[in-house]
């Protein structure tokens, strides 16, 4: 074969020659330097050598894109303390004991595998399935490491569905400081209540410290479990679900006024409110010029949406300026008092669940705290079931949702 020179990047060992086999694979026969090992009887350390055990071979990382295998002879020592004279086998701290690749081969891997699958690395690299999952499950904890973590900061919580058509929930307890990092900290089975306060009490006294904002929906069994661990003046009902609730009574409106409108009106004149759903959606001042036409049109033949819409806005604008709590409070209940002296009836449903959720909501304006990276965090999650057709355990999907958010900082 034609040489190069490399030098090895595991510095406990020594290369004795290197060759390539049946395959094309290049295999370097290599010794360790160590000269004594710890007895595994007394734990004293013995450098009388004995003899070698059957020879192994370590897959390592690959050169110029072809497999690279380290050939080694394991020598076995002797103790002199031990009245039975046992014999050790060295061990390797460059390799995980039982697994076949190296664990500068599994960090390589590992790096393969963000935004991909076992299957695709597994084709891509040569590598038996069963031997990368057994990889994963070394380099990548199933479940939160807390000694990786300084500061939490802000925590957010929020359920997927992990079947389509099914009430198959998991719970998704995700953390994002002021550096912008973003980590899952925990895939629950469910959303009771028990269990999320159950991880929730299990995050160590010091990092609970840390904690200044926890987000969430207006889910009893989030809320409830959050109040019950944390400060109610750390739990904050997310502004998007506000809005998200208060929107709902102005488009079933806005399609019982259009059904009646295309009762009443001419073919000519209903084609004008065209497009009218996303311009009660959107800001006025980004609207087209059609838009707005169409708008003023629509407030012409229904008063009662473009009352119930100015209400919408209010309560948008509300949000929208910065104010302390107790301002943010007094807007609130002013913005209620007017809508429930007003003739529309719209958002009597939403009011009742505003004055429930009230302080929490109103927590919201200390910090501008919001769950956006949670909605973030869910659009990546369903992709990385969609990538890997859905999953079987939690754990497993812990493991790609930290390798994909943490994994480039992790391998290095």
């Amino acid at each position: 074969m034609n040489h190069i020179t490399l030098p090895i990047d595991i510095e406990s060992l020594e290369i004795v020659s290197q060759s390539l086999d049946a395959q094309g694979n290049i295999v370097i026969e290599v010794k360790s330097k160590k000269n004594s090992i710890s007895c595994h009887k007394c734990q004293k350390p013995t450098t009388k050598r004995y003899d070698t055990a059957p020879v192994i071979q370590i897959r390592h990382l690959p050169i110029l894109d072809t497999p690279v295998y380290l050939k080694i002879y394991p020598v076995r020592y002797q103790c002199k303390e031990c009245d039975d004279n046992p014999t050790t086998t060295e061990t390797y701290d460059w390799c995980s004991k039982g697994s076949s690749l190296t664990k500068g081969l599994e960090k390589y891997l590992m790096r393969n595998l963000i935004h991909s699958t076992v299957q695709d690395v597994a084709k891509k690299d040569g590598i038996g399935y069963k031997a990368l999952t057994a990889a994963l499950n070394r380099q990548i904890n199933q479940k939160v490491d807390w000694d990786e973590y300084k500061n939490l900061d802000t925590i957010g919580i929020d359920e997927i569905s992990m079947k389509k058509g099914y009430k198959s929930y998991v719970t998704i307890v995700s953390s994002h400081n002021k550096q912008g990092d973003l980590s899952v900290i925990a895939v629950i089975e469910g959303r009771l209540k028990e269990d999320i306060k159950e991880f929730l009490n299990s995050i160590p006294s010091h990092l609970k410290k840390t904690v200044k904002t926890l987000c969430t929906d207006m889910y009893d069994g989030f809320v409830n479990a959050a109040t019950s661990v944390f400060s109610d003046k750390v739990v904050v009902i997310d502004r998007y679900h506000v809005a998200k609730l208060y929107r709902e009574p102005l488009d079933k409106l806005r399609i019982a006024e259009m059904q009646r409108l295309k009762g009443e009106l001419s073919a000519e004149e209903y084609t004008k409110l065209e497009g009218v759903m996303w311009s009660l959606r959107k800001k006025y001042e980004c609207l087209t010029e059609a838009n707005k036409l169409a708008l003023d049109t629509l407030y012409e033949y229904s008063p009662s949406l473009k009352k119930a819409h100015g209400y919408a806005l209010k309560l948008t604008h509300i949000f929208n300026t910065h104010s302390n709590r107790k301002l943010g409070l007094a807007k609130l209940d002013r913005w209620i008092i007017s809508v429930q002296k007003s003739d529309s009836k719209c958002f009597d449903k939403f009011i009742g669940t505003l004055k429930k959720y009230k302080p929490y909501i109103a927590n919201y304006f200390k910090k501008r705290r919001n769950s956006g990276f949670v909605e973030g965090l869910n659009n990546k999650i369903k992709v990385v079931k969609r990538r890997c057709y859905g999953f079987f355990n939690n754990e497993s999907l812990f493991q790609r949702l930290y390798l994909d958010l943490k994994g480039y900082a992790m391998i290095v």
